[in-house]
């Protein structure tokens, strides 16, 4: 097939297996991204070695119709964030972080784990009007546990996705034509600074989650006027006699007593930026 690829790297390992499965990649979109938490090096890394045009301007339905005229057969977007245009007769197929219908929105793994679900998925879908909306061409589910993390779940993701991707060219005029409609489903906001914050007095069940759901990124211990940014923490239950928000060191690692148990933190950060521990 020949394609286009929108996408950043977080899902780059479905840009190789597209190559890899045969197609030819026409042209690559991506965004400009902080480089903090979000990158898109591979991406034109990609492109630049194989002189593939790249731009990290919002797709147009003008870009749309040109690749389409140029013989393009299909784009596929994957962690793309800008709307990709409808009013194009090029097929447009989306990777999705979730098991869809479940799972709408912008960054469905934390609050997967925020809402103890105990499944989640990869589904690919066509580009529909609505977000994440549109007739399933593939998807696979996979178990989420107590133990996982967003960094668990993202790398879970970033083995399925790529796989299906591979899938859904070898057949992907039959998917097409045999796409299934979702039906009813679920939008999820992106979680607010709200949902990512707690407090040495909230229960273990809460905290546990919510570490959980932002390793690798982030989420707030409040600690009266203090505020550190947990980046990556472990909810140890039991044993906490001291009073919550006390904070010692056990084997040279910091550890906030919570109500009923231990915050252990790997690694932290002042509200500020600052380095904590």
């Amino acid at each position: 097939m020949k394609i286009a690829y929108a996408g950043f790297d977080l899902l780059y390992p479905c840009l190789e297996a597209l190559e890899a499965a045969g197609c030819e990649v026409m042209r690559v979109f991506t965004y400009p991204t902080d480089n903090v938490y979000e990158f898109n090096r591979q991406v034109t890394g990609f492109a630049e070695a194989r002189g593939i045009p790249w731009t990290d301007a919002r797709v147009t339905s003008a870009d749309l119709n040109a690749l389409w005229e140029a013989g393009c057969e299909a784009l596929f977007s994957a962690g793309y964030i800008y709307r990709i245009p409808v009013d194009t007769p090029l097929r447009c197929a989306n990777v999705h972080p979730a098991l869809l219908p479940l799972g709408r929105g912008p960054w469905p793994m934390p609050c997967t784990i925020l809402r103890g679900l105990h499944e989640s998925g990869v589904t690919i879908h066509k580009v529909a009007a609505g977000l994440d909306t549109g007739d399933i061409l593939l998807q696979e589910p996979f178990p989420v546990t107590g133990q996982d993390t967003l960094e668990t779940m993202t790398e879970t993701i970033r083995a399925l996705a790529p796989r299906l991707a591979a899938q859904v060219v070898q057949s992907f005029d039959q998917l097409w034509e045999k796409a299934v409609p979702q039906g009813e489903g679920e939008y999820w906001k992106e979680p607010t600074e709200e949902e990512m914050t707690f407090t040495p007095w909230d229960s273990l069940e809460r905290v546990d989650r919510i570490v959980r759901a932002f390793a690798g990124y982030g989420s707030f211990l409040r600690l009266g006027e203090e505020t550190l940014t947990v980046v990556r923490g472990e909810v140890i239950p039991g044993g906490a006699e001291a009073p919550p928000g006390t904070l010692r060191l056990e084997q040279g690692i910091p550890q906030y007593a919570l109500k009923g148990g231990w915050l252990r933190l790997y690694e932290s950060q002042t509200h500020e930026g600052g380095n904590q521990a």
